[in-house]
């Protein structure tokens, strides 16, 4: 009786993670569910970065009227 107590699934697998104690079992998301923030942060991101690019091309190199970089 001791043995079945110490050799529960709970005791067991208690250090690993949900889906290693569960490899049959796949949980699906609807669309609804779906919230991809770490695309969109990236996105915001690389968008800020080609801003950013932009305005140091125009204000800096086309609009400053000073010795620039691209001769």
């Amino acid at each position: 009786m001791s043995d079945e107590l110490s050799q529960s699934p709970d005791a067991a697998g208690a250090d690993r993670s949900w889906e290693e104690r569960n490899p049959d079992i796949e949980r699906e998301i609807t669309i609804d569910e779906f919230q991809p923030k770490g695309t969109l942060t990236l996105t915001l991101i690389y968008f800020a970065i080609v801003v950013l690019m932009w305005i140091f091309m125009y204000f800096v190199e086309f609009a400053g009227n000073a010795p620039s970089i691209i001769d």
